[in-house]
């Protein structure tokens, strides 16, 4: 028995370190940066990883694209056995093998069976299309340039998605602190009045209602806690990472005034329409319709092409060949296709007009979404302003009318009262503090420029949040 417990106790000596490093893993909060969120979710999107292989696949129609502007070079080896006339007398002409007796009317009637191998290449080369063929080539390239806008528009959406996530995860952070300080201070009150119950200065509804007002904050917390976990999912889902993995993300602080950009909106418009991906790619491919209405024009023109091939003929494979050339230059001129020349004429200037006008309309959408995105930055900064005072008044509120309570000259309604208000204020400083930072981050996204400038959202080294 002694013998046993000895290894048992040798067994978990040597167990206890494995867990506790295991806890230790899982428990150790690694810092992780804005940027480096936001670089992390673009790394693992598959959104964005969705968005490349469709540029993949517009690189390769440009590279297609490129190959009707080349000759075409065509191998070909055939066989051949036939007693049929016309095949018996055309192989024998192609291998040199004719003769005066093969023009003997029986001969030509009921020839014996002849064997042909053919080998043959052949060189096409279209000369003139009527354009459509460099208008495809520009068709092309124009659609890769609207897919590379898109890829950058879909890393966007991502990269603010990211942003809200992580500060999220930060405001649910602050927001359990806070919960816990109301918790905490809501209890030191409890202490208070119940004391003041023994000495017989209070009643006990005032006991009871504190009671009450501990449980409110108590689940006030419970919620806290809940939406913090909700976040954390969030962002591990955003920057795909394990659920083992617990990330330490800045502390929510108010941005500097060096964060605050130009809010003029015409000079914001001017640079949205020259960075913001969907507008840029739009414009693009509005460009392209241009040169699929010239394509479209280039079927009522004739084409020209030419074709050269060289043959080797025998009776016997890769024996006795006998070669021969073919050159040819060709035009073709269609004179009437049943109105489907207009008609494709017709689908691709409605094309190039419908974008036009969806071009229009996100021109305007870009205009109510700067002045939406400089609204949402100028009353958030106000907002922040007022919040912050808000909890330094109603911290000294509070102190004030726990002095007072503790002398018998206010009631418990009041101080519970007070109690909440600098609870409410704190979480809406911090409310006030994440929708600017949002703000700020969607104004970047609306003008095309939020990747790019991941450093100027991101808290300085500086800068931290003020402790109510």
């Amino acid at each position: 028995m002694e013998q046993k417990r000895a290894g048992r106790k040798g067994v978990l000596a040597a167990l206890v370190p494995l867990i506790v490093l295991t806890v230790g893993a899982r428990l150790y909060a690694e810092p992780l940066a804005l940027d480096d969120a936001v670089m992390r979710a673009l790394a693992k999107s598959p959104v964005v990883a969705a968005a490349e292989n469709g540029l993949k696949g517009a690189e390769a129609r440009e590279e297609k694209s490129l190959s009707a502007l080349m000759p075409h070079v065509d191998f070909e080896e055939s066989y051949l056995r036939s007693d049929q006339p016309v095949a018996v007398f055309g192989s024998k002409l192609n291998q040199r093998q004719f003769t005066l007796e093969d023009f003997a009317i029986d001969r030509l009637n009921n020839p014996d069976s002849t064997d042909n191998w053919r080998t043959k290449f052949t060189v096409t080369q279209p000369i003139f299309r009527g354009g459509q063929l460099h208008r495809n080539r520009t068709i092309r390239q124009l659609d890769r340039k609207a897919s590379e806008w898109h890829v950058e528009g879909t890393k966007a959406q991502v990269g603010f998605r990211t942003i809200e996530a992580y500060w999220g995860l930060s405001l649910a952070r602050e927001s359990e602190k806070v919960a816990e300080m109301a918790l905490k201070t809501s209890e030191e009150s409890l202490r208070q009045i119940e004391l003041l119950y023994e000495e017989g200065s209070v009643v006990r509804s005032d006991l009871l209602s504190a009671k009450v007002q501990k449980a409110g904050f108590h689940n006030q917390l419970v919620k806290a806690r809940g939406k913090k976990r909700v976040a954390e999912r969030a962002l591990r889902i955003l920057v795909g990472e394990s659920e083992d993995r617990v990330w330490e993300v800045a502390t929510l602080c108010p941005p500097g005034p060096e964060q605050i950009p130009d809010l003029n909106t015409e000079n914001l418009l001017n640079v949205a329409k020259e960075t913001r991906p969907e507008f840029v790619g739009l414009k693009v491919r509005w460009h392209s319709t241009g040169a699929a209405v010239k394509a479209a024009q280039g079927n009522f023109l004739p084409t020209f092409g030419l074709e050269a091939s060289y043959e080797w003929n025998s009776e016997n494979f890769a024996s006795d060949q006998e070669g021969s050339y073919l050159l040819g230059l060709g035009i073709q001129w269609n004179l009437f296709k049943g109105l489907a020349d207009k008609a494709d004429l017709k689908e691709a200037k409605s094309g190039q007009e419908m974008l036009r006008q969806e071009l229009r309309g996100l021109e305007d959408m870009l205009i109510l979404e700067i002045e939406e995105a400089v609204v949402a930055v100028t009353t958030g900064r106000e907002s922040l302003l007022v919040t912050r005072e808000r909890v330094s008044l109603a911290e000294e509120s509070l102190r004030i009318i726990r002095k007072r309570y503790g002398e018998g000259l206010t009631n418990v309604v009041e101080l519970e009262q007070a109690e909440l208000v600098v609870s409410n204020s704190r979480l809406e400083w911090l409310r006030a503090v994440y929708d600017l930072r949002i703000a700020l981050a969607r104004l970047k996204l609306v003008t095309g420029e939020l990747v790019e400038s991941l450093p100027a959202l991101s808290c300085g080294p500086r800068e931290s949040a003020p402790q109510p």
